[in-house]
This record gives structure tokens, sequence and C-alpha cells, in this order.
């Protein structure tokens, strides 16, 4: 603290650099650390519960890079959370394994739990791999031979994946990973439209499940998107109490 101060002794503007310092200090956004104190409690927060995870949760990857989406991002973790999920985020590209900070698309920085390339389904299965949005983030995944390996392996074994916003159109249509029912950013919809039996634009969520794939719009929808997640992760129940803490009514969702 008393390098803030200056050596004359002046304090006047000693909060003014006290509040930058904190600032500087606390300039990187970590979700995963908010994320851990919620693991290990149970918490009661106006009216709603947030459940924590135990060790035979059901596990899901949330992908994230350099341009993914912040509201998406957010927005989809925690709903998982609060539903007992084990969500962890894990950073996709980047020519720094080490460093897993994201610069997201409207310049918040979030801190990925580990990067995609440091894991192993084979010594840590998991029960779902969620893609936000955020142009420049889809842009990433669909550059990433490992995600694409990865996801294309649960496509063929019949596993979950799920993905909003632009990635439907960015990333699973061109690699032949988008479902026949499906929707994705309104703004994007004329690039899948031809490939699908249904309107994209006629429901903020769809669950393919013959595909098992689920896709939503964007940021607006991201909590219908995360509490039907729940639905298939945790069941119904569950995905009806969290929708209620979030004071949101669960989407009409054609399977």
């Amino acid at each position: 603290m008393a390098a803030i101060f200056s050596r004359s002794g002046d304090m006047a503007s000693s909060v003014s650099r006290l509040g930058t310092s904190i600032l500087r200090t606390n300039r990187v956004a970590s979700l995963s650390r908010l994320s851990r104190r919620l693991h290990h409690a149970r918490l009661v927060s106006a009216g709603a519960t947030i459940s924590a995870s135990t060790p035979d949760a059901k596990r899901v990857l949330v992908c994230i890079a350099d341009g993914s989406e912040e509201i998406e991002t957010s927005g989809i973790y925690d709903t998982l959370i609060r539903g007992g999920v084990d969500a962890r985020l894990v950073k996709v590209g980047g020519d720094d394994k080490a460093d897993l900070k994201c610069k997201m698309s409207r310049g918040m920085t979030f801190v990925a739990d580990s990067h995609l390339d440091d894991l192993s389904e084979e010594t840590e299965p998991f029960d779902m791999v969620v893609l936000p949005g955020g142009l420049p983030g889809a842009q990433a995944f669909a550059s990433s031979p490992r995600l694409l390996s990865m996801l294309k392996d649960r496509k063929d074994k019949g596993q979950w994946y799920a993905a909003i916003c632009a990635s439907p159109a960015v990333v699973l249509e061109p690699n032949g990973l988008l479902p026949s029912k499906a929707t994705c950013f309104p703004g994007l919809q004329d690039k899948i439209a031809s490939q699908l039996s249904n309107d994209p634009s006629a429901s903020r969520v769809v669950i393919d499940s013959d595909s098992k794939v689920v896709t939503s719009q964007g940021p607006g929808t991201t909590m219908e998107f995360g509490v039907e997640l729940l639905s298939i992760l945790v069941g119904d129940e569950k995905a009806d109490e969290v929708a209620k803490g979030l004071l949101i009514k669960r989407a009409a969702v054609p399977a």
C-alpha cells in the first residue's frame, strides 16, 4: 500500500491512485475463478438455488477463443453451473497454450480453465461440447483441427454438441456437422436454410434429438439455450427450477 502514496505524504490523490491500482490489478475478468467458488458451495440468492457440482456431475466443455461473444459465453456457463453441471472453459487456438486469456468480441478478457490441446477425452470424458458465437471466435473454432476432429468424433458416436449464434453457420455447416433441424444468428440463416427441414427463423432454440445437436440464435436467446442444455443433461425438473430462478420461460423447442 505504501507504494501508492507519495514520499511527501501528500494524500490528496490517494483514493484516485488506489482505485487506479485496483483496476489495473483486476483488469482480467476470470469467469473460471468465480465458478470454482460456486462449485464448492450451495448458495441461495434472490430466491434462486445455485447447485454445486458433485463428483458424478455431468461435464461440459464450453469452448472460447479470441473474439468469442461475452454474453453467450457467460450466460451458457452461468446457467450450466446453476444446474449443478461441471462446466469448464476451454481455450481454442492461440500461439501460446500456456496463455489462457481470451480477448472477447466486445473487449472483455476471460480466462479459461485449460487449453483444448491439453485435454484428452480418453482420460477426461465429457457429456457435451458447447460453442458460443461471436464471428471471430467462430472462425477460430473453424480453424482448429483438434476441435473439428473432436466434433466429428462426437457426431459419429452420437454424442451431444451445441452451438449458438455464428457457430452453426461458420463451424458446423462447412464441416458436415449441421443437423437437419437447426437455427443460427438471423443474419446468417440464409447460409444454412437450404440444408434444413425446418424454418431456422421460427424457433429461438432447436434441439435435433436424432443428431444430438442443439442450436440457438444469439445473445438474446442464450439463457433459453442454456436451460435447454440443462434439460438434456440433468432433466426437465432441474431445468424448470433454473429457468424459474432466472425469471425466464422455457423456449418452445421442436424436437
